[in-house]
């Protein structure tokens, strides 16, 4: 079998999106020795991230969220030989011949346009976009895979004519991801991020700068909890920072300023320094699809507070503490109860290590397999779902 996977996402391994292609290009090299991979890439010359002969690389050039990807994608891989074609984003290409599968990871965009920018003319501009492209894509697909049941509650809900496409496959963790550091490295690595506020207890947060993520009542919450301790410090790695008008508001105090660090981008070193370190990982998002920090923090053998809404608690079981996002109060309440009690905090990193070994990047490749082999037998398949 010879697949076609979308691998532009590759360009960005620091967000979920590319963590997850990582991971999946990873797994199925290792799952089944026979199998290879046609990988699209961004730019004349792909750069050859892997370098196992059953993998070769194809050049478009457009990003991968472009409008070219549904009306040129299709006519620029003729002559390219391949037996099935995903995309383990929510868009894909229109006007192939051979079967497609496409991997949804959420339906924000459709769910509530207002959680993805503050931006009016944006979110109209972009939502219109997104809305038409995603819901598209599923119709198109002869396979449709979901990283969490939320994430299939919502295509059943939005899109309910192709929710029987749908296969569930959570979201992998790989230990590859986040290299492992002695304490030695760990503590100079801390130090040379956070400078004097090495030696602190802190909170991490970790997500790109958008307003589903929270990132104002993640501010409010700490700042309820630990405004009366001082040493406390919360530290966002926020990525891709645009306008937050609530997030830029609740920094402006003097016990903000004085006690929240945010870091625009680390790398993975860096990031698996900042995990061992933290005292709680704070996911306080709207809306998931899935959550790889929860995944993150568990492996690190941190404990978890996160959202009682959306994919979250599904992903975190028992391993973590839930609270209403849009209540800083219920969030500060948990943050504080993990700080000092230390039976509650055994309990879940005990459970967080448990947790993560379920979500394997091996269980996912083989059950990508499965749908792959699924899609390529043409089971179910209607005239609708290829439109």
């Amino acid at each position: 079998m010879r697949v076609a996977i979308d691998a532009r996402k590759l360009t960005r391994i620091e967000s979920g999106m590319g963590i997850h292609t990582l991971n999946l290009v990873r797994g199925l090299l290792d799952e089944d020795p026979a199998l290879e991979l046609l990988l699209v890439r961004q730019g004349r010359s792909p750069r050859a991230d892997f370098s196992s002969p059953r993998v070769e690389n194809v050049a478009v050039p457009f990003e991968s969220d472009s409008p070219f990807t549904p009306l040129a994608l299709a006519r620029l891989l003729r002559g390219q030989r391949f037996d099935l074609f995903h995309s383990p984003f929510d868009l894909s290409p229109r006007g192939l011949g051979q079967p497609l599968v496409v991997t949804v990871h959420d339906l924000n965009w459709i769910v509530d346009p207002r959680h993805n920018t503050h931006n009016p003319v944006a979110r109209f501009f972009r939502g219109t976009y997104y809305r038409a492209a995603i819901r598209a894509s599923m119709d198109r697909a002869t396979r449709i895979i979901a990283v969490s049941d939320a994430t299939r509650e919502a295509i059943a809900e939005h899109s309910p004519a192709n929710v029987r496409k749908v296969r569930v496959i959570p979201n992998a963790y790989d230990p590859r991801r986040l290299p492992p550091l002695s304490d030695e490295e760990a503590r100079q690595t801390l130090a040379g991020i956070l400078g004097s506020d090495a030696g602190n207890p802190y909170v991490l947060t970790v997500g790109q700068g958008t307003p589903y993520k929270n990132h104002a009542h993640a501010v409010q919450a700490f700042l309820r909890a630990f405004g009366g301790r001082p040493e406390y410090r919360l530290i966002l790695v926020r990525r891709d920072a645009e306008s937050d008008p609530p997030f830029e508001r609740a920094l402006r105090t003097e016990a903000a300023r004085a006690q929240v660090r945010v870091l625009a981008h680390v790398e993975p070193p860096a990031l698996s320094a900042l995990y061992r370190g933290a005292r709680i990982v704070l996911h306080p998002s709207y809306y998931e699809g899935f959550g790889l920090p929860l995944l993150e923090g568990m492996a690190a053998g941190v404990p978890v507070v996160t959202s009682s809404v959306s994919s979250m608690p599904e992903v975190a079981g028992p391993a973590a503490l839930l609270a209403d996002p849009s209540d800083p109060e219920a969030i500060a309440a948990a943050l504080s109860s993990l700080a000092d009690d230390g039976a509650l905090r055994a309990r879940l990193i005990a459970a967080g290590h448990e947790r993560v070994a379920l979500f394997s990047v091996d269980a996912a490749a083989r059950a990508t397999l499965a749908v792959y082999r699924e899609a390529i037998a043409g089971r179910t398949r209607t005239p609708a779902a290829a439109v």
